[in-house]
Formats: structure tokens, sequence, C-alpha cells
């Protein structure tokens, strides 16, 4: 009888170890966080030199931030209901509009912008598209829908949905980013406020937990991970897990 008694609290044991690795995944370590000027920050992406760039869902602007969050640039071109922005190529820049669900291409140097409507079925409109990733080596294009449905999308270097992925792994998909280096998709979650390593189909290999209220933007470098939060109006720069 004790040994039964023994085992059985062994295996309780065991249960909640498990069960507390699913519900608290690894955290990331904060390095620093820096307050922004830009309400609403929403979508954060990073060019080949290493400068920062922000959408903001107030002002619907693209902006060029330093790794401390100082503004140091605001450009010409106003979207609708932007929420996610990734470097393209050549200067260029996609931005996601959610509600339209357009992916517009958006040329800096002489303030032009080419759309391009990303046609599929969604619930609501205040919870299209939320972020946006680009590989210029496949020149394929990533996007994620909020909720309702929770999906990953990816599009052809014509801009047509060449691919569409259930993701189960979060409550929400708030913005993603490609990390060419290591082929991995970096999804985050706003409402589980995770940072998710995944396949290019979305399918789940690590979990992180970060203590970021509405994270809304990331960035994957060679050693850190940046995050924008939308309520705090904040950078949040992490360290990246080997």
């Amino acid at each position: 009888m004790k040994n039964q008694i023994k085992i059985l609290v062994i295996s309780i044991i065991l249960f909640q170890c498990q069960k507390k690795e699913t519900e608290f995944p690894n955290q990331l370590e904060l390095l620093g966080s820096y307050d922004l000027t830009i309400p609403e920050p929403s979508g954060l992406a990073i060019d080949p030199t290493g400068n920062l760039y922000v959408v903001s869902d107030q002002t619907n602007q693209i902006y060029q931030i330093s790794t401390t969050g100082n503004t140091l640039q605001t450009y010409g071109f106003t979207g609708n209901d932007l929420e996610g922005i990734t470097y393209f190529n050549a200067g260029k820049f996609l931005v996601a509009e959610e509600r339209t669900k357009n992916l517009i291409l958006y040329n800096p140097s002489d303030n032009s912008a080419i759309s391009h409507l990303m046609s599929y079925e969604n619930n609501d409109p205040n919870s299209g598209i939320e972020g946006v990733a680009y590989n210029p080596i496949t020149q394929t294009s990533y996007f994620v829908n909020e909720k309702n449905p929770e999906k990953l999308f990816k599009a052809d270097s014509n801009f047509n949905i060449s691919g569409i992925y259930d993701l189960s792994f979060a409550n929400d998909y708030s913005d993603l980013y490609f990390e060419n280096t290591t082929n991995i998709l970096w999804i985050l979650s706003d409402e589980s406020q995770t940072v998710n390593s995944c396949s290019t189909e979305g399918v789940l290999t690590e979990s992180f937990s970060i203590n970021v209220d509405q994270p809304e933007g990331i960035v994957v470098t060679s050693d850190k991970i940046y995050i924008v939060s939308d309520s705090q109006e904040k950078l949040y720069v992490f360290q990246k897990p080997n």
C-alpha cells in the first residue's frame, strides 16, 4: 500500500511539472526597454544596415527609430489601419493594412505605394492582417491573420496566396519575422505574451514568454529580439535564446 501511495505521489508531481512546462514556457531575458514617442506602435522592421522601422495604427505612418527608441525620421506615406511592416528590398517596405487586407509595397525614395489585396475570408474586420514578413531569397511574403481564423498565409512574388496554414499554439497572432539565416518564422502573440519559433508552415518548435503588455511588433537579429508594445509605447530588447 505504501509503495502504491509513493508511486501515486510521484506521478502527481511529474504531471504538475509537465503542466507547468506547458503553461509557462521559457522566459526571454530582458536587456532593456525604451520609451517611444510614437503612438500605438504596432509593427516593427529592420533593414540590412540595422535601422529599425515602426508603424503606428493611430497615425497610420511609418517611422525610423534607433535601437534605443529615438524617432529619427517620419515618412510621408499614410495608410489605413496599419498593423505590420517588413523590409522588402532595394530600400522598399511591405506594410500591412488590417481592415482592407492590403499588403502595400512602399518606396520611400519617391513616396510611391502599390497595393496588393489579399483575398481571403475572416470573421471580423478588426481581426485581420496583423503582421507581415518577407523572404528575399524565395521572394515569398508571409502574413498572419490575428484570429477568427487563426492562420498563417504565404504569398508568391506576384502577391498571390500560395499557402494557408492553421495556427493553434497561441490565443492570437500579432506579428511575425522571417530569419533568413535559420529559415525560422518568429511569430508573436499579444494575448499569450509569447515569442514563438516556427517553421515556414507555422509548425511550432519552441515558445518563449515575455512580460510585455500588448506586444505587437517583432524583429530578430543574430543576438537580440526587439519587440514594441502598443499600449505601453515602448521598445523592448531581449537576449536571443541559443
